[in-house]
């Protein structure tokens, strides 16, 4: 029998196996709520090596790291540290130990809690990704979903995500190929890519612009569009230096950043000591070296592992944050009115 929370509690879930954008929209709903209400947030902190529950406010600083909660979670809460977080595997107990220690708690965000039977949120935000949409997939091992696309009949809300630029956003169309219900409302999402961030000092005295090749290193389930940002990213800055130069004929320090290799690891992956140590010699090993090593947040947050730190520190590390965003202002703004409406016990009508 399913439990439910004396609190609103909302889940971003997904039927796909990782890769549809689950932590950057938890970060969207906790950054849309806590302007209004007090957020605590849950995970099961997938890939962790602690067990049972933990909570940031009454773990040891030495242990809040990606080991202990997770790399996603953890990101999250460097995004939002003022927000309460906390992850264990039974949500039922995680709840309740979270409304304990925090008990001014108005609504509770779950990262993937979908398939979580023994606990019921009160509102279902389900993620699809627009290359590989729950429907027609199977369950693994045919296909790669965790269960029946039937399932997605429990979803308040569907988002259709990581939607490129120019691709079908037809809503008529997809609720016809999603099986979307009329009381089910149906978005669109994409995700922003900002400027790469500095992370280590070496990064920080030398400078993205001063660098001609990029490293990239990945450990999630879907590097495409992060590639093919990077790649775009690099035809942009070949052409602003061509305008400059046609338009003033003097010489500029913007380089073109040319990706030279890709190293792509699985989801999650916990980086060795061999492999960062290969990576440094093969790329980093120089002098007159203009390499940087581009990676995502969610990486990031495992290259900081006691075991890896000191190579890492000596690599000019950029990340790259991702933002998500939805197709038009409209969509943004009605989906943030059915949310908050929601923990306001309101109903936004479609």
């Amino acid at each position: 029998m399913s439990e439910e929370t004396p609190v609103p509690a909302i889940d971003i879930g997904n039927l796909a196996v990782g890769g549809t954008g689950k932590t950057p929209h938890t970060q969207y709903v906790i950054g849309l709520l806590r302007q209004h209400f007090h957020v605590a947030t849950l995970s099961r902190g997938y890939g962790r090596k602690s067990k049972g529950y933990y909570s940031i406010q009454q773990t040891d600083p030495y242990l809040q790291n990606a080991e202990t909660f997770g790399d996603e979670p953890f990101m999250t809460h460097l995004r939002f540290p003022d927000i309460p977080l906390a992850v264990d595997g039974d949500r039922v107990e995680g709840v309740r130990m979270l409304l304990d220690e925090n008990p001014d708690t108005e609504v509770i965000v779950l990262d993937d809690a979908y398939q979580h039977l023994r606990f019921r949120p009160s509102f279902h935000i389900l993620l699809t990704e627009h290359d590989r949409p729950y429907r027609p997939d199977m369950p693994m091992p045919a296909g790669k979903l965790r269960e029946f696309p039937r399932a997605a009949r429990f979803a308040d809300v569907v988002i259709v995500t990581k939607v490129p630029d120019g691709a079908n956003a037809d809503e008529s169309q997809w609720r016809y190929n999603l099986h979307i219900q009329p009381e089910q409302h149906l978005f669109f999402s994409r995700f922003c890519y900002e400027q790469p961030v500095p992370v280590t000092e070496a990064a920080q005295k030398i400078g993205l612009q001063s660098m001609k090749e990029i490293v990239v290193l990945t450990g999630i389930a879907h590097p495409k569009p992060l590639i093919d940002h990077l790649e775009q990213m690099h035809k942009n800055n070949a052409n602003e230096m061509v305008c400059r130069d046609a338009i003033n004929r003097v010489s500029t320090t913007t380089q073109e950043l040319n990706i030279v290799k890709h190293y792509a690891f699985p989801d999650h992956h916990t980086f060795t000591e061999k492999e960062i140590q290969s990576i440094y010699d093969q790329h980093f090993n120089s002098a007159g070296n203009h390499c940087a090593l581009i990676t995502t947040e969610k990486d990031w947050m495992r290259l900081q592992s006691e075991q890896i730190r000191n190579i890492v520190s000596l690599l000019p590390v950029f990340v790259v944050p991702v933002q998500v965003e939805f197709l038009t202002e409209d969509q943004r703004d009605k989906f943030n009115q059915i949310v908050i409406d929601h923990v306001r016990g309101k109903e936004t009508k479609s």
